[in-house]
């Protein structure tokens, strides 16, 4: 009875320790994996000053995001703070869930240059447009619940005129 006991015990707090590592090291690893990997997957420089993510709750949080003009130095997006609360349970059924997204002082700068279908996010788009429709898949359903903004103010240039 002592020996399953103390079992027990070893296995309880392996399992507690763990899931306190992943608590401590899943956030600094998310910023490091994004500010590094952000120019290869949309194109554009990302920067902020600290991330936090529960994987155990689906909560995630950017602390002052910045998002870059494609190949500029200059802002795109930023914002104070970044927060969404993702559906963990549908994750693993092709259901992606955003319960809800919350923006804290957004500022957003949208240009046109040249013609009228010519934005400055026009990029974003062409690179996360399917080239081909796939067939035979089942689909992936992405749904975004809530979104809040506090204290928001998105600008529009036009460069043509």
């Amino acid at each position: 009875m002592r020996k399953l006991k103390k079992i027990l015990i070893i296995a309880f707090s392996t399992i507690l320790i763990l899931a306190l590592g992943i608590i401590l090291f899943i956030s600094p690893l998310t910023k490091y994996l994004i500010e590094k990997y952000d120019e290869r997957y949309t194109g554009r420089q990302i920067k902020m000053a600290w991330a936090y993510v529960n994987p155990f709750t689906g909560y995630i949080h950017f602390d002052n995001l910045k998002v870059y003009e494609l190949k500029s130095d200059s802002i795109f997006f930023s914002s104070d703070g970044v927060s969404a609360n993702f559906a963990m349970a549908k994750l693993f059924s092709k259901d992606y869930e955003i319960s809800e997204i919350v923006l804290d002082k957004p500022r957003g700068i949208v240009i046109q240059q040249g013609n009228k279908h010519e934005l400055n996010f026009t990029d974003l788009i062409e690179k996360f447009t399917p080239k081909e429709k796939k067939t035979g898949k089942s689909p992936v359903h992405f749904s975004i619940l809530n979104i809040k903004i506090n204290k928001g103010i998105f600008y529009y240039r036009d460069s043509v005129i």
